[in-house]
């Protein structure tokens, strides 16, 4: 059995540890909380001993700021993952992080699909960092169901949560197959597909830019129109007036 990546929170307030060790799903994506502490001095040198592969923190806090808690672990050496957690949203504060060579910047409650993808996304660095496991040899049959299952069904309203009670898996293990073997997203996959079929439409056919959009998935017209336009460059109507 492979060992899992060891997890370190820090959080100066005890129930946001607490939310965070039971709510956030670690071991479907090969995690284990290995240590906290609400006080970041203290949680420093926790790290230090620990050296654990991920370190999830807040990035206001007492006697050490999360940056600050990223650059003096990094002097000393420890080359983990940070990932920063705050109640604030701030542009300054994710770049900062990101300057800072952290991971991720998330906003607070850290649950629901987007800790999912994040996970996701932690597991595939840390394997290429530190390979400690490969998926078992299924995996690649069970995303291309899956696949296979999104583009006959592409006008319904799919959802990570119903695609994993359809194929009796959990959230995480699909995140975990999109990320490892395609590279992407479970919900950025789904957009892809949206789009392709939506220009091929706009493309092969007169139908309406609605009607597409519908059959696509989309029910809102006017988010299609956005969502088209961000991942093709122009509008629907540019794109079908280049026919």
């Amino acid at each position: 059995m492979w060992a899992m990546y060891r997890v370190y929170l820090v959080d100066d307030e005890a129930l946001v540890l607490e939310s965070m060790v039971k709510s956030i799903p670690w071991a479907e994506h090969d995690l284990e909380v290995a240590g906290m502490s609400t006080d970041p001095l203290a949680a420093r040198e926790e790290i230090l001993a620990l050296r654990p592969e991920v370190v999830f923190t807040d990035i206001k806090m007492p006697g050490m700021t999360g940056l600050e808690l990223i650059g003096s672990v990094r002097e000393a050496g420890l080359e983990s993952e940070f990932v920063v957690v705050s109640a604030h949203e701030s542009f300054d504060y994710a770049r900062q992080v990101i300057q800072h060579g952290g991971f991720d910047y998330l906003i607070k409650p850290t649950e629901g699909e987007q800790m999912a993808e994040l996970l996701a996304r932690l597991l595939a660095r840390l394997e290429k960092k530190l390979p400690h496991r490969n998926l078992p040899t299924t995996s690649s049959g069970e995303l291309n169901r899956i696949i296979l299952h999104l583009n006959r069904s592409i006008d319904q309203k799919h959802t990570l949560g119903e695609i994993a009670a359809i194929f009796n898996i959990s959230s995480g293990y699909i995140c975990n197959l999109f990320s490892k073997h395609l590279g992407i997203t479970f919900s950025a996959y789904l957009t892809k597909i949206r789009m392709e079929a939506a220009a091929r439409a706009l493309a092969a056919t007169d139908k309406p830019v609605k009607q597409i959009a519908a059959e696509c998935g989309y029910e809102d017209y006017f988010y299609f129109c956005r969502v088209f336009r961000e991942f093709h460059g122009r509008t629907p109507t540019q794109m079908r007036s280049e026919k």
